[in-house]
């Protein structure tokens, strides 16, 4: 790796914050095997071991698909806020920054995916984050508000107090980001502006809120949708295949099984839960909440709970940590000599 394209990296991961986060990570992980029953730790190996190979192999398809799409949806945001790339420029760097967030916390890979726009001969560091923000707000308010929708649809509309406080959280995820879009929109600029910052900081602000507000115009939210439809199917589906994968998946459910709409219910809660910032990929906190969904909502006893949530965790962030090693040793991106166009 060259000097210049490790610095970036290598700066942030001897950061203090940097390194208590993972020694949280750390605990966190220490802390939920402490809590698993010894008796069971057993039959979670068994099960695990016990899944069918031909159904991970379809989960990692569906996983490994979702990049393309989501660097189909970046490239769109890009080209509306005037940074024009290749489809395979905006996939790689893509895929680069979310293997960075498998590695560091805070979401460090999205600052990582910026920086390596501007590396690669993008003009503005500032205009490259502003894409970055827009694509993650649109994404997550839109994972938010098909979480509740789902749950709806996954309860028929009957809603227990512990669903109802999911999808409380979801709609207030969502209300939050869409209101943060309205505000970034509308006075983003004009507090930059009035701010007292040197110009060199101020121009990257406001390149940076000029790529947000052409990164989330109503006009281009409506094109995106479609993409963010196909990946938040495929996530889903790959659930549904380590589910199937498993045994544990049926059209029409059995107790301790789970059926298409508990899939989609519980992928994008899941996914929400991946906002907080405190792990790695959310590492720890995800496996939680997924385990909590299925056993306490769904039925699910605790070592099929248990071993879905890991095994779907395995395919998913699994998969893309070595993936995405063998693509950042082998991409001219993060050396700087890749084409954008």
């Amino acid at each position: 790796m060259s000097r210049s394209s490790a610095s970036p990296l290598r700066s942030r991961i001897t950061r203090r914050s940097v390194v208590i986060a993972l020694g949280f990570t750390a605990l966190f992980l220490f802390g939920i095997s402490r809590l698993l029953p010894a008796q069971l730790v057993p039959e979670i190996g068994r099960l695990i071991a016990s899944a069918t190979p031909i159904y991970l192999l379809l989960a990692l398809a569906a996983s490994a698909a979702t990049y393309p799409l989501r660097g189909l949806r970046w490239r769109r945001v890009l080209d509306a806020a005037g940074l024009v790339i290749s489809r395979r420029a905006a996939t790689e760097i893509l895929a680069l920054s979310f293997w960075v967030n498998v590695l560091l916390p805070a979401k460090l890979g999205d600052v990582y995916r910026a920086w390596l726009l501007k590396h690669n001969g993008a003009t503005s560091f500032g205009g490259a984050m502003g894409s970055v923000v827009a694509e993650r707000l649109v994404d997550l308010a839109t994972v938010a508000l098909l979480g509740g929708a789902s749950a709806l649809v996954a309860f028929n509309g009957r809603l227990s107090t512990t669903v109802s406080l999911l999808v409380g959280i979801a709609l207030l995820v969502a209300a939050g980001t869409l209101a943060l879009l309205l505000l970034s929109r509308g006075l983003g600029a004009k507090i930059v502006k009035r701010l007292p910052l040197p110009a060199r900081v101020r121009e990257p602000l406001l390149r940076a809120v000029a790529a947000l507000q052409a990164g989330t115009g109503g006009s281009l939210v409506a094109q995106i949708t479609p993409y963010s439809l196909g990946i938040w199917a495929l996530e889903s589906l790959r659930l549904g295949l380590v589910a199937g994968a498993l045994g544990l998946f049926a059209v029409s459910p059995e107790v301790g099984m789970i059926g298409i709409s508990a899939v989609v219910f519980t992928a994008l809660v899941s996914a929400v839960l991946t906002v907080v910032p405190a792990t790695p990929a959310g590492i720890g906190i995800v496996e939680m909440g997924t385990f909590g969904i299925l056993f306490g909502i769904f039925g699910m006893s605790p070592e099929q709970a248990a071993a879905l949530a890991l095994l779907d965790r395995v395919v998913g962030v699994g998969s893309l940590l070595v993936g995405g090693a063998v693509l950042f040793a082998w991409s001219p991106y993060r050396r700087g000599v890749g084409r954008l166009r």
